[in-house]
């Protein structure tokens, strides 16, 4: 037979967590002030840190003033289109201007990653096409574009240099 009740005996528990990790710093072509500035939106809006520089790397090469001829500005080449909307929601109105360019990519970024559930090949697509592209792309059946692929080579990259596992 089967005892319907069993007798279990509580005991403590107590979590103990070792010593906080060593920040990781990545050697990246920003400056300090800059690299402080991402991890605090980064921080602010829930993006990983490897995220935001990846994309920075794979979308301008960290160039601050980088332009395209498709109306995409600053490091994390914010498409003129979301110009309006950000302007009323986070105050953005340089996309030029390093700063406000970060805050701009991290909150898409940020809101991407909420809204599919911490997806990164679909935060990717819809930062790259768009929400609408996006979701037509995945409905379609694509799950990644060369786009996602290079930001993954890149945040691979990063954290293989930082933490020497390759």
């Amino acid at each position: 037979m089967i005892p319907v009740q069993a007798d279990i005996e509580q005991g403590e528990c107590i979590r103990r967590d070792p010593a906080p990790y060593e920040p990781i710093t990545y050697h990246v072509p920003l400056d300090a002030d800059l690299q402080q500035y991402t991890a605090e939106m980064c921080d602010l809006y829930e993006v990983p840190l490897e995220l935001a520089y990846a994309v920075m790397q794979v979308e301008s090469g960290y160039t601050v003033s980088a332009t395209s001829s498709t109306g995409d500005y600053g490091l994390m080449q914010i498409n003129s289109i979301n110009a309006g909307w950000l302007k009323d929601e986070l105050g953005v109105t340089d996309l030029l201007d390093a700063g406000q360019n970060i805050k701009a990519g991290c909150y898409m970024l940020g809101s991407y990653l909420a809204l599919y559930d911490g997806d990164i090949n679909r935060t990717m697509m819809a930062y790259n096409l768009g929400k609408s592209g996006a979701e037509k792309a995945w409905n379609a059946g694509t799950r990644s574009t060369a786009y996602t692929d290079k930001v993954w080579s890149a945040m691979v990259g990063l954290l293989e240099e930082e933490r020497d596992v390759s």
